[in-house]
């Protein structure tokens, strides 16, 4: 019974199989974690009524008017990403590693010709922050399985009577859902069916695996890429005490996946894979001021608009066959479409101890059911169901950001940093998805350390972001599974005041 609920979800999803964006993929892009410099991820980047940090500007743009010399700064990072995967009780983990530029900015001040009163300077700036980390890898594996992908991929050629002439096409010339079936025919992974008299049955097929012939199966993901922001920022300082400023974001898209599924049988084998990738650019605008009521107070408060992206998507399928021989064939499906994330509000609040240390406080707001895919000028795809789901399956979070900083010596400061964000997803059954469903709140604390003395300054900062998910796969035996995520950071910050 089981195996034939298996094959029969295989069928329902390739008969699905559009080359559509799902509510995950607008979640991965809007769902936002600033890291930019090593002293901001310390303090939780609980920036947004400080300033004075370059990632401050991708916060609060404010928060350059509080600048008073001119800055240089960049921030290489060493990420180690840790994964826990679940497969039916059995459990796999895997690492990455690599080292990135997070961060690099510089912010040029003019100080007008009252030092005291009214307009005292005017700041500007540009650089980059890191917004999103997609670097992950992780697998499973499942021995001995009566159930093959092949299976579903042979029974459903037979429920849409697929024929001969129709499988022999240009993969270009097929319709997207039939892609695997075709790739499979083409890999000798099926075979025609034939009648009592030897004569091939068209549109009928059977599988080349033995009847209740075990399989072994392997599946393998790899991750790569983020989304960076460009800012251009410029901000006002008014007696040392209200500040305001505007930053223009354009943020960079780069995400790289690929999931190979890997069967073997007696000396056979073959691979099934995608490899995935999203490419594009967005804009936004922010504004923000910060006010100092006294001299230990500091409040803030900033608006994100929506950040509008324009994006492209590449998705290879393949199938890599090693039976009597090797054979490789594959199609490329391109797409692209406009996509709008949610506005976001953020109030911020600090208490600067003299010249001791300090605590932080941001509280952002967005709502993810605002999140709204838009055909570009170059597509005709309606959107309106996925719109809807999204409507329907999120809801708005209120974000936590908290950090704190304690002064050693005039020079030395130890730093403390925790974030929290609210699981925004509202799926009461992820085993209807098949594609990652967050499980739980995301969490992410920090620690760090600095050293400033004579215009230079250095910060080294460990920061841990940590995620739960369920996942669903179209093959057998990948289902209900569950994912641990944990994304650590060796962050170090250099940076110049001149």
């Amino acid at each position: 019974m089981k195996r034939i609920t298996i094959i029969s979800a295989i069928m329902l999803i390739l008969s699905q199989a559009a080359f559509t964006q799902t509510m995950w993929d607008a979640y991965r892009l809007s769902n936002q974690r600033i890291s930019g410099t090593a002293r901001a991820s310390a303090m939780g980047n609980a920036f947004g009524a400080l300033g004075g940090d370059f990632t401050s500007l991708s916060i609060n743009p404010a928060g350059i008017g509080v600048y008073r010399a001119n800055e240089l700064v960049f921030t290489p990072v060493i990420n180690f990403n840790y994964s826990e995967f679940n497969l039916n009780g059995t459990n796999f983990s895997d690492d990455k590693y690599h080292i990135k530029l997070n961060n690099i900015g510089f912010v040029g001040t003019y100080n007008t010709a009252s030092q005291n009163s009214g307009l005292v300077s005017f700041n500007f700036g540009l650089g980059y922050n890191n917004l999103v980390d997609f670097n992950q890898n992780f697998y499973g594996k499942y021995d001995d399985s009566p159930s093959s992908f092949l299976d579903g991929i042979v029974d459903y050629a037979n429920s849409e009577g697929l024929s001969n002439g129709y499988l022999n096409r240009d993969i270009g010339q097929i319709e997207y859902r039939d892609w695997p079936t075709k790739l499979a025919w083409d890999n000798y992974l099926m075979d025609p069916a034939y009648d009592q008299n030897d004569n091939e049955i068209d549109g009928e097929y059977v599988s080349i695996l033995y009847q209740d012939e075990l399989v072994n199966q392997r599946k393998v993901y790899t991750q790569t890429g983020g989304i960076n922001e460009f800012v251009v920022t410029g901000g006002l300082n008014f007696n040392h005490k209200f500040y305001m400023g505007a930053t223009f974001g354009f943020q960079s898209v780069n995400l790289n996946q690929l999931t190979e599924y890997t069967e073997n049988f007696g000396d056979n084998s073959y691979t099934y894979g995608e490899d995935y990738s999203l490419q594009g650019i967005g804009y936004n605008l922010k504004f923000g001021a910060i006010f100092k009521p006294v001299s230990f107070i500091r409040l803030g408060a900033a608006f994100h608009t929506p950040t509008f992206y324009d994006l492209n998507e590449e998705k290879e399928l393949f199938i890599n066959a090693r039976l009597i021989d090797n054979t490789s064939t594959s199609g490329v499906n391109l797409y692209d479409y406009n996509f709008i994330s949610p506005w976001k509000a953020i109030l911020s609040g600090a208490i600067v101890f003299n010249k001791s240390g300090l605590i932080s406080v941001d509280a952002e707001y967005l709502d993810y059911s605002d999140m709204r895919y838009r055909r570009s000028s170059r597509s005709s795809e309606d959107f309106s169901d996925v719109n809807t789901d999204i409507t329907d399956n999120f809801e708005s979070t209120l974000n936590i950001r908290v950090g704190g900083e304690l002064k050693v010596t005039p020079q030395f400061s130890l730093r403390g940093g925790y974030e929290y964000y609210p699981n925004a997803q509202i799926i009461t059954n992820s085993t209807d998805y098949y594609y990652p469903v967050a499980l739980d709140n995301s969490t992410v604390w920090a620690a760090g350390l600095g050293y400033a003395s004579n215009g230079f300054f250095t910060d080294v900062t460990f920061r841990n972001v940590t995620d739960k998910y369920s996942m669903n796969e179209i093959q057998p035996n990948f289902e209900n599974m569950d994912l641990k995520n944990s994304n650590n950071k060796v962050m170090l910050t250099v940076g110049f005041k001149f």
